[in-house]
């Protein structure tokens, strides 16, 4: 008996079953489809960005996202109109996007609001169905070109994909919120809720200051026209700090229409580009002599032409010869054959030593992506040129941010400084971070952290203020201000060819007040096209212009006669 009433049992179950998945399974598959259950995450604004002044450079702006649930909805022709005329789609971009398969198809990201409400408002009055809305954010870069190349910008999912954006990803993005949301027909929202909690992004402070930045922006660009150069850059710095002032450049883009810019307009310079820094590397074979003890001040060396090493002249510029000079001399005329002999003196291990001490041929750290390392031959691969070709800034590469460091190390009595391009960090109210301090760099200091004793680096910035009085940079002079500086002049070596003619880089830096150095400027052309193309001629009058409106800018008090 009970077998039989089992049996029975089990015939009504399997005919509830039949039932249910045959009979009535259009019924209930209706009733399943009213309902959808997904995860969905709400994003959080980035962190503002801002210069050192507080002036705001970027933020988020609210925006909306549509998308449409193409199983559920009505009215699809009605749908292809509003999408044509509030979204600006082609008619078949917006048929495609209509008569896709699927419960879920982007129609279009980040929707000024008020765009986003007007086509809501008529699609609900034409009681369309399966549209859905989600609040988002936008980036907005509110100086437009200026400091692009540093900045960078976030992408469609508000994730830095350049520039600091990316480079302070972490810190800038927060966390989004996840939620869990039952969806009903139509796309209709039934239940939401919060399944982890988010927050906002830190704000991150620059030490770049936009009115230093504006200025050497347009007195790059200025110079690249000027001097038909194919590009150009400068940096301003604070050697004392090693915070980064300006970083500029000719080749800027509009970063609110990132999507509409090139690879190369978006390149940064000043990180990326490697050069040979010709005559401007003078200054620290000089110094590694002077702090060898392998040459006197006024010990006199041969500055006539050529130099012949290994079968190989040395010539000095436009084939001068300079008889019996001093080091201070053979700065002021930036005299290649003197240099060599100096060099010579030196030695190949005191040269590569101390270039090595200063870290050439390394990063420095900079917190910004993209920096190349230059390059600087290993001893061991050192031919019988290097001792000549280095010591006039040949067979070395840098970039601009590691000559300006090396640069100021001698501005601010011989402290190699990591480079900063972050000032501060400032979380959100609410929020705590595991740490608000930035990160430090991987910089490799000297052991007592300096490069040199003060006396031999006095000795050298009485050289380097001799340039711009009475030598090859007499055309960054200020009256009132004492300068101190080196030009070069850098040949350009192409693959397969070696050295071209007429192909330079040229270049000057330096710092002011040299009797007190509160900013150190490197100015950078690459292959001039103008008839004069020293970096004495074009590279330190565009010096002399940022220097100028820096002393503008900020009142600075002359301090010598004139």
């Amino acid at each position: 008996m009970v077998m039989g009433l089992l049996a029975m049992l089990f015939v009504i179950v399997a005919a509830k079953l039949v039932e249910i998945q045959v009979l009535e399974h259009s019924r209930w598959l209706k009733a399943a489809n009213q309902f959808q259950v997904r995860e969905m995450l709400q994003s959080y604004p980035r962190g503002r960005i801002y210069d050192r002044n507080g002036l705001l450079l970027a933020f988020d702006v609210r925006a909306t996202s549509i998308a449409l649930d193409n199983f559920h909805m009505t009215r699809p022709e009605l749908i292809e109109s509003l999408f044509e005329r509030y979204l600006k789609l082609t008619p078949q971009a917006a048929r495609e996007l209509t008569y896709r398969e699927g419960y879920f198809t982007w129609i279009a990201r980040k929707v000024d609001p008020d765009v986003a409400q007007a086509l809501q408002r008529e699609a609900e009055a034409q009681g369309i169905k399966g549209l859905i809305y989600l609040p988002e954010w936008k980036r907005v870069y509110p100086q437009g070109n200026l400091a692009s190349n540093v900045i960078g910008f976030a992408g469609l999912d508000n994730l830095g994909l350049e520039g600091i954006e990316l480079s302070f990803d972490e810190i800038l993005k927060g966390q989004g919120e996840k939620h869990e949301v039952v969806l009903g027909a139509g796309g209709i929202i039934l239940q939401d809720r919060v399944i982890e909690p988010g927050y906002p992004g830190a704000d991150l402070y620059l030490t770049l200051d936009a009115h230093i930045q504006h200025l050497a922006e347009e007195a790059i660009y200025e110079g690249v026209q000027r001097y038909q150069a194919k590009s150009g850059f400068a940096i301003v710095l604070d050697p004392q700090s090693g915070e980064i002032l300006a970083m500029a450049q000719d080749k800027t883009y509009n970063v609110n229409d990132f999507e509409h810019s090139s690879s190369l307009a978006r390149k940064n310079l000043a990180i990326s580009q490697l050069f040979e820094p010709g005559s401007s590397f003078k200054v620290f074979p000089m110094l590694a002599a002077l702090e060898a003890g392998a040459i006197g001040l006024e010990q006199r060396f041969d500055g006539n032409e050529p130099v012949v090493i290994a079968g190989h002249a040395f010539h000095n510029s436009e084939n001068k010869n300079y008889g019996s000079i001093t080091p201070a001399e053979i700065m002021r005329d930036s005299v290649n054959t003197a240099m060599i002999r100096v060099a010579q003196r030196l030695g190949e291990e005191g040269l590569y030593g101390f270039l090595k001490r200063l870290g050439f041929g390394e990063k420095t750290g900079v917190r910004l992506p993209g920096e190349e390392s230059g390059t600087l031959p290993h001893l061991e691969d050192w031919s019988a040129l290097e001792i000549g070709s280095i010591a006039i800034g040949q067979s070395v590469s840098v970039t601009g941010v590691q000559l300006v460091s090396r640069y100021a190390a001698l501005a601010n009595g011989g402290w190699l400084r990591p480079l900063k391009i972050a000032e501060r960090i400032v979380p959100p109210p609410g929020v705590r971070r595991e740490s608000s301090e930035l990160p430090t760099q991987s910089l490799r200091l000297p052991a007592d952290g300096r490069i040199t004793s003060p006396g031999n680096l006095q000795a050298l910035t009485d050289m380097m203020r001799l340039v711009v009085e009475d030598g090859t940079g007499i055309l960054a002079q200020i009256d009132g201000f004492d300068i101190a500086a080196k030009s070069g002049t850098g040949q350009k070596a192409v693959p397969g060819l070696g050295y071209v003619k007429g192909k330079y880089t040229s270049l000057f830096a330096g710092f002011f007040p040299a009797s007190d150095p509160k900013y150190v400027i490197l100015v950078v052309f690459d292959e001039v096209g103008a008839k004069l193309y020293y970096g004495g001629q074009t590279a330190a009058p565009i010096f002399r212009e940022i220097a100028q409106g820096i002393i503008e800018l900020r009142h600075l008090e002359p301090t010598k006669d004139n």
